[in-house]
């Protein structure tokens, strides 16, 4: 998701102005979603990580794969909205059908040519979009869950704008150049910092039984996640020789190309709160 060099940016043909229109719209359906109903927000994520998925399977399509996404959008939507009911029991029977399903697929497959390469990219596919974003379900089942979904995500935000602004200025030391030329070690640096800054000046005040040392553990470890999603799409991307995953949002690309810091952030922001012992 982010983007620590403007020059960079400015190459790959993005529209500011209308990319920031479009991110502001995704937000303000994702504010009003969390702010009303769990099942509204579920529902709206659902369908963004459905089209996510898709992404993928075309993406992987053009590569001459073969995923098996009728298994993938089943098990995921075990995983996916199960989880808010049941909890980590139903990311288990989810991934459990997930691979009875992809196996059972492949047998009755008869073209056989890529077929483990195909069944490698169902099981991303799955394990990369609905089961982590299948972590939101754990987060909206505690006590302060909208707060900690909220948490999860301005992690990544924050983690993203101090990696932008940072990198732009001082951005030298290339951190992965040949998965992403723009990404800098000073520009990492900047997004951890902003994404500790907020949740200790941000997040501490708000939540119950959140301390600063709380705060930024958790802006830490969601700014290292998130940065790890940004550059594992980047890894994919490049891979397959795709600028983007897809093209529904303005400016921005498909679905993948905005939320892959995100879904990384949510796992990384519950399995931390499990480990601080926060409700």
């Amino acid at each position: 998701m982010s983007v620590d060099n403007p020059p960079s940016a400015g190459k790959a043909g993005r529209n500011l102005p209308v990319a920031i229109a479009s991110g502001l719209a995704l937000a303000a359906v994702f504010l009003g979603t969390l702010v009303t109903n769990p099942w509204l927000l579920l529902g709206f994520i659902g369908i963004l990580m459905g089209i996510a998925v898709f992404e993928l399977d075309h993406a992987f399509r053009g590569h001459g794969l073969r995923p098996l996404t009728p298994v993938v959008v089943g098990a995921g939507f075990v995983m996916f909205f199960g989880t808010y009911r049941s909890g980590a029991s139903a990311q288990t029977l989810g991934l459990v059908l997930l691979l009875f399903g992809a196996m059972a697929g492949g047998v009755l497959e008869r073209d056989r040519s890529r077929l483990a390469q195909s069944l490698g990219a169902t099981m991303l596919m799955a394990v990369w979009v609905p089961f982590l974003a299948s972590f939101m379900g754990l987060l909206l089942g505690r006590p302060n869950g909208r707060w900690y979904v909220f948490a999860a995500v301005l992690l990544a935000v924050m983690n993203d704008i101090g990696a932008f602004a940072v990198g732009m200025r001082f951005g030298r030391h290339k951190m992965a150049p040949k998965v992403s030329p723009a990404k800098s070690w000073e520009g990492f640096a900047g997004g951890v910092a902003a994404a500790m800054l907020a949740g200790v000046v941000i997040l501490s005040p708000f939540v119950p039984g959140l301390g600063w040392a709380q705060g930024l553990l958790l802006g830490a470890g969601a700014a290292i996640a998130a940065t790890l999603g940004d550059l594992a799409e980047s890894m994919v991307k490049r891979d397959l020789g795709v600028k983007d995953l897809g093209r529904i949002i303005p400016g921005h690309g498909g679905i993948m190309d905005r939320a892959d810091a995100i879904i990384f952030a949510l796992p990384m922001v519950s399995l931390l709160l499990d480990v601080l012992r926060l409700p």
